[in-house]
Formats: structure tokens, C-alpha cells, sequence
């Protein structure tokens, strides 16, 4: 299989190289990934405003390595266009320091990576490990391993990526995966100062500190499960449309507009 690997935490990250090392000994792996670090750029693009420059790297298990001046989308739109040897089956963007769980999505150019490969016709999977501290990446690579055949062939692929997190965990102690939603927990401390500075302008710090938020027994959330020792697996639909509220929608807008023209 030809894989396309790339990241937000940038080409120098452990986590990134354990990946291509593992996935290397079974397939046939590429990378293009950002320079420098580039963590919740999000889906933000610039190769349509720019050009990018791809500089060589030697990675153990990459055929083919990149570190490429932009950011997480610019380097999956550049590794299927122009840097990896032909039709690329699966992109894979990981593994990421930290977990990207519920609203952590929105903002995670790891997630986005994935996007980017699903928005140009390729199956797709981020995978991050739930640690901010450890530099241990081979269970999550191993897991990720175990899961790219899936990825490839499942139905869901044509539509989703495939958001895998990894407890920091050694690979014996994993309980399993399970297939888990957004949960419904708050995440962050959210801690803000503001100081005026002798110029008139507002110096604005803010602090948010991960803390999950009370403990639940429901498995069928991504935070709860990765903190219960299983690898939290969540498909993301590139399709946002709400469709079973269109027709309510609908009938609220045409209100509006009725409401406007009888009364102008």
C-alpha cells in the first residue's frame, strides 16, 4: 500500500517518525509534512496564494521524505500532487502529541491533514496519542498499523476520516477499541488577563489548561473511553450539512422573507 504520512507537530516529531518506522516495514511510505511546528492551524490552506518550497529529508521507513513550508493541508495537497511516486491509497497524519478529541477537531491541523486527503478522493486517518509528556509513540503506531487495511476498504472511507486516539499505554495494557462520538464533556480551564501597557494597548493572555471535566461511565464518548484505557476510534463526516433539520430551516426562513415582503 502506498501511504501519504504528515502532521502539525512538524517533520522533526517523534511521533511522525515512529509512525513512518513502523508503517515502513509493510508499505510504502511518503512524507510531506510542515517545516516547523504548526499545531491547531486547522484546515487554514495557502498553496492557492503561494508557492511552497519541499525540502529533501532522510526518514528510516520513508521511500520519500518532505518538510514543506506550510501548513498541514498545503503539505497533504503537495504530497498528492507532486511529491509522493504515483496514486497515493491512504493518507495517514499523526500521530499527534496530545490527544484531538470532541472540539479539539475544529481546530487540529492533525484532523485537518486527514481532511485533506478525504476531500481529494482518499481514504484518510488521524491519529493522535493522549499525552502531552511522552515520547513513547509505538503502541499508537503499532495500533495504527493494525488499522490502515481497514481504513482503505471500509465503506465509511469514501466519506469519513477515521479519528483514532491511543491512550499512553504499552500495547498489553490496551483494553481494546471502541467506536465513540464527540462526548459531551467540557475539556478546558479557561483563564484570561488582561494588562494595559504604558502605549494604550490591552496585552490579552489566555491560559487553557486541559482538564476534563467530571468522570462518566459512558464508553460510547471519545474522552471517557481513551481515559478507560481504550483507543477511542470516531468517524468525522466531511458532509457538515445538518439534513434533518433542513426542513425546519427552510420553513423558518421562508417566514422571514414572507414576513419582510408583507410588510416592506
Amino acid at each position: 500500500m502506498r501511504i501519504l504520512v504528515s502532521n502539525d507537530d512538524g517533520i522533526d516529531a517523534v511521533g511522525l517518525q515512529t509512525l513512518v518506522r513502523v508503517l515502513g516495514r509493510e508499505h510504502e511510505v511518503y512524507v510531506s509534512a510542515p517545516d516547523r511546528q504548526r499545531s491547531a492551524a486547522s484546515h487554514s490552506a495557502t498553496f492557492f496564494l503561494q508557492d511552497l518550497y519541499a525540502e529533501p529529508r532522510r526518514l528510516e521507513g520513508a521511500v520519500q521524505a518532505y518538510a514543506v513550508s506550510g501548513t498541514p493541508a498545503d503539505c497533504v495537497y503537495a504530497g498528492l500532487y507532486a511529491l509522493a511516486d504515483g496514486p497515493v491509497d491512504l493518507v495517514v497524519s499523526g500521530i499527534n502529541r496530545g490527544w484531538n478529541v470532541s472540539t479539539d477537531c475544529h481546530y487540529s491541523g492533525t484532523v485537518a491533514a486527514a481532511f485533506e486527503g478525504l476531500i481529494n478522493g482518499v481514504p484518510a486517518m488521524a491519529v493522535s496519542l493522549a499525552s502531552f509528556e511522552s515520547d513513547d509513540y509505538e503502541a499508537a503506531a503499532e495500533v495504527t498499523a493494525l488499522l490502515v487495511s481497514t481504513a482503505v476498504r471500509h465503506p465509511a472511507s469514501r466519506d469519513h476520516i477515521w479519528n483514532v486516539n491511543v491512550p499512553s499505554l504499552p500495547m498489553e495494557q490496551l483494553k481494546g477499541f471502541r467506536e465513540t462520538r464527540f462526548d459531551v464533556r467540557g475539556m478546558y480551564d479557561h483563564i484570561t488577563s488582561v494588562k494595559r501597557l504604558e502605549d494604550g494597548r490591552l496585552m490579552l493572555h489566555f491560559d487553557s489548561s486541559s482538564r476534563p471535566g467530571a468522570a462518566t461511565d459512558d464508553l460510547s464518548g471519545d474522552i471517557t473511553a481513551v481515559e478507560n484505557g481504550y483507543v477511542s476510534v470516531t468517524l468525522l463526516k466531511r458532509d457538515w450539512t445538518g439534513y434533518e433539520l433542513m426542513a425546519e430551516a427552510g420553513e423558518a426562513l421562508q417566514g422571514i422573507l414572507e414576513k419582510k415582503q408583507n410588510n416592506p
